[in-house]
């Protein structure tokens, strides 16, 4: 897939459906990213960030009774850490008005269910790749950056 190793990830997912925990579950494994806190609620979510820092934050955007998209404009107005780790949001709902809600929320990137490993991998290399990035080279000219899929 790429020359960066993600194994060392330390990644969160929150979603409220099993089957789409066993199935990022399964693309992790596939990709070598073991160190996976895989939650159910939003509630819980956040109860762990109590104890841990993600590289990584993996959430569905509709869930109830908090929405992904709530959870993370509630990260990002907690400020410190939480106001920039990476968030990929996860939806069925690929609009442009809501895609443009999702990132003008503060979310990192939207990815379209089903989630294939590619895109999956890809999204992690570019946010890697950004994180590693100084202040005066983050120019976005990417034009996938949009590209929903």
């Amino acid at each position: 897939m790429s020359a960066y190793d993600l194994s060392s990830l330390n990644v969160m997912v929150v979603d409220d459906n099993v089957h789409m925990l066993r199935i990022i579950k399964t693309i992790f494994f596939s990709m070598g990213i073991t160190n996976v806190q895989y939650l159910s609620s939003v509630k819980a979510a956040r109860a762990e960030l109590l104890h841990m820092q993600p590289d990584i934050i993996v959430t569905d955007w509709e869930m109830k009774p908090i929405d992904g998209l709530s959870f993370t404009r509630q990260l990002r107005r907690d400020g410190g850490y939480f106001s920039r780790v990476p968030i990929i949001l996860l939806t069925g709902h690929t609009e442009y008005e809501r895609v443009m809600e999702a990132i003008q929320s503060g979310v990192s990137d939207v990815l379209a269910k089903p989630v294939s490993i590619e895109i999956l991998h890809r999204r992690l290399c570019r946010i890697v790749d950004i994180s590693s990035m100084s202040a005066s080279e983050f120019i976005v000219e990417d034009e996938e950056y949009l590209e929903i899929g």
